[in-house]
């Protein structure tokens, strides 16, 4: 065959199928994708490539019903599932914590702005799978290191112009070009010579860049080397495009009111500063036609105001529900039924700086570990809002790791003292002054924070001061490596162990990074893991680097996060995976606005 078509692969569906599998999703959604791609001859190599499948559940409280968190009995629907009569006015309310700095996601993933005002190639759905989005197909090639995007013509941005390959060539060339100094074009460093055209070396220009648009609806993508994940990273926020002729305009004014043009499926009509964004279907969308809301309203209210917000009634969803409340929500007979638990697909740990004592020695790294208590501080501290961490990866993701490395994570206080014998430490003496930094960021991993220090200073007699700061002032701090030991966790970007491994504990990224531990071993695994086509020795490759981790302390993983909200009875058609649990817009972006609907009431 001369150009592969990966539904015809066995290998390439086994694979995806794998996926599948570590996402928790059932055959029947499988089939359906396969079957979508290649027709009725692909699902029967899919049946013969791929066989029965023992599935992976996330453990901890992840399968716990909704009944057991205090959302009503099990004869009352699920919070966002209730069915009944559309209300005239489809607004949704949903506030943000602080002010956008933009909405310009191709320049900042994090500049805090509407998601949906812009659409990538691909999108997430409810279980972490790509679909298509403005690509309404793709292709690789037969190893995997050039993909083929194949566009709709019948997407167009909010002001008509139509969605073509172009933009998205043009967008990514933006991103990674040094003038515009985009923070997290690293990204799109898997695009051939995108990170040395990014990092000024070399004789590199944009032309030079892997991606290119063949014709308006065609995108060519060449790649560093094989990239099974890839459609992956182009449904990833970073690789949302910008409106060129906007951006030209008005430069980094371009997503203001009155300048913002967008792709996605809605469009920003108002922003009043730290008062309040509007935004309204954009009919140009390609799917405008099944979209059910008509405008979304985000009041600007901090995290401790918004669920008195929600009791009020002034927004419609409260997604970050405060620890301190959970009590009270739960025995509230009207809360109780409409709150919801979800998983936030993340990792607290603590990460000791390897050049200052007493985290320069190994044994101490490693008693720390044991001097925690994983499950006291899930189930007695965070009453139930996670699970315990015992690698990088959380679960529910591909690549999670459901070994517990008890060798090296069990809690035995007694292995934890005995392992300081020797050092300059024994019997949990002549600590020096030792400050745990973390950012300002929700009661919930502070109060963790604080079990912690009380569990160390119980268990390994070190007395840790407990200091909290500023997002970016911490950040810069860590970027540094200036933090002694630092609570820090990690929420995933995208579906894909490279996120959670490569990109956060990698050592040789020219531009940095945030954590001061190196191995060369770990280094080569993550590295080539990128590149390997076989799912199962590229997971492999990922469970020893885990283990590298834990052998050297590189870090303590403590717990994997969840988090309530609330949510109105009449906000129906709320997005839910395949386990039942709520699946709101969080960092993989799932989206959740295309398919709200609201009710009278």
């Amino acid at each position: 065959m001369d150009k592969l078509r990966w539904w015809e692969d066995p290998e390439q569906l086994r694979l995806l199928h794998k996926r599948f599998e570590a996402v928790r999703a059932d055959r029947r959604q499988f089939l359906a994708i396969v079957g979508a791609a290649g027709g009725a001859a692909a699902v029967s190599l899919a049946l013969a490539a791929c066989g029965g499948s023992e599935g992976e559940g996330g453990g901890g409280t992840t399968g716990e019903s909704e009944g057991t968190q205090g959302t009503g009995s099990e004869s009352t629907s699920q919070p966002g599932s209730a069915e009944g009569e559309l209300a005239e006015e489809q607004v949704f309310r949903v506030n943000f914590e602080t002010d956008p700095t933009s909405h310009d996601f191709n320049w900042d993933l994090y500049c805090g702005g509407e998601e949906s005002l812009f659409a990538q190639l691909g999108q997430f759905d409810e279980d972490l799978q790509v679909q298509p989005d403005i690509a309404e197909r793709w292709e690789a090639n037969e190893d995997a290191s050039v993909w083929t995007f194949y566009l709709r013509k019948d997407s167009k941005w909010s002001n008509g112009d139509p969605v073509t390959a172009h933009d998205y060539e043009w967008s990514w060339k933006r991103q990674l070009d040094p003038a515009t100094a985009a923070p997290y074009a690293g990204f799109l460093y898997d695009l051939k010579n995108a990170e040395p055209f990014n990092l000024g070396q070399g004789n590199f220009t944009r032309d030079d860049i892997g991606v290119k648009a063949v014709d308006d609806y065609t995108l060519v993508c060449t790649l560093e080397g094989p990239r099974g994940y890839f459609p992956v990273l182009a449904s990833y926020i970073a690789a949302a495009p910008s409106h060129r002729p906007s951006v030209e305009k008005y430069g980094d004014k371009w997503t203001e009111a009155g300048n913002c043009v967008s792709n996605g499926p809605f469009k920003l009509v108002e922003w009043r500063h730290d008062e309040i964004v509007i935004c309204e279907k954009n009919e140009g969308y390609w799917n405008a036609a099944n979209i059910t809301l008509q405008r979304i309203e985000r009041p600007i209210i901090a995290s401790d105001a918004s669920q008195l917000a929600y009791e009020n009634n002034e927004i419609d969803w409260h997604y970050r529900g405060q620890l301190g409340q959970l009590e009270r929500v739960q025995n509230d007979p009207t809360l109780s039924k409409e709150m919801v638990k979800y998983n936030l697909y993340g990792t607290w740990y603590l990460a000791p700086h390897f050049g200052m004592p007493p985290f320069d020695v190994r044994e101490v790294r490693l008693a720390m570990s044991h001097a925690i208590d994983r499950d006291v501080i899930v189930n007695n501290v965070l009453k139930g809002l996670g699970t315990p961490a015992y690698t990088m990866t959380p679960p529910g993701m591909p690549g999670y790791n459901p070994n517990k490395y008890e060798e090296y994570t069990a809690f035995d206080p007694e292995k934890a003292m005995a392992l300081l014998k020797g050092t300059p430490y024994e019997g949990g003496k002549n600590w020096p002054p030792i400050t745990l930094t973390q950012r300002e960021e929700g009661d919930a991993p502070k109060a963790a924070a604080e079990a912690i220090i009380q569990m160390l200073k119980e268990h390994l007699g070190m007395d840790i001061k407990h200091e909290i700061g500023e997002q970016r002032e911490v950040y810069d701090r860590a970027y540094k490596h200036e933090l002694q030991l630092w609570w820090v966790r990690w929420y995933i970007d995208y579906p894909d162990p490279n996120n959670t491994q490569y990109l956060v504990w990698y050592s040789k990224f020219p531009t940095g990074s945030r954590h001061t531990w190196q191995n060369e071993e770990y280094d080569r695994l993550v590295s080539e893991a990128a590149g390997e086509k076989d799912e199962e020795k590229r997971l492999e490759m990922y469970r020893q680097a885990d283990e590298l981790m834990l052998k050297d302390g590189a870090a303590i993983f403590v717990y994997n996060p969840y988090n309530y909200g609330l949510l109105k009875p009449w906000v129906s058609n709320f997005p839910r995976n395949s386990q039942g649990e709520l699946v709101p817009t969080w960092n993989v972006f799932v989206r959740m606005y295309d398919r709200i609907k609201i009710l009278k009431h």
